[in-house]
């Protein structure tokens, strides 16, 4: 009963070598996830349009009030040309009617 046992492995080869292509298949598509920007350059464009997003936001607020004092004044200056054309008809009814 001096026999020694042996250990069998089925696949120990093939299953080391999928192991390391697939180890190796991973650190490929890590290296080209970083150079297409992964997330580093997403986040680097979030914060660039957030800056122009609130850049925009800002010249649109100027902008709407800028377009408020305008019909303001717009407003201001059709009433009193209504006025001043009301006057006139009735200037000229007062003298159609003597």
């Amino acid at each position: 009963m001096a026999e020694k046992a042996q250990k069998i492995v089925k696949g120990g080869f093939r299953a080391t070598m999928a192991l390391i292509i697939a180890i190796i298949a991973l650190i490929f598509s890590i290296i080209s996830y970083q150079r297409t920007g992964g997330t580093i350059g997403l986040e680097d464009e979030i914060k660039a349009l957030q800056k122009k997003t609130e850049t925009l936001k800002k010249e649109t607020i100027q902008q709407v009030k800028k377009l408020e004092e305008k019909t303001k004044k717009l407003k201001q200056e059709t009433g009193e040309a209504l006025e001043r054309l009301g006057k006139t008809l009735k200037l000229e009814e007062a003298r159609g009617k003597k």
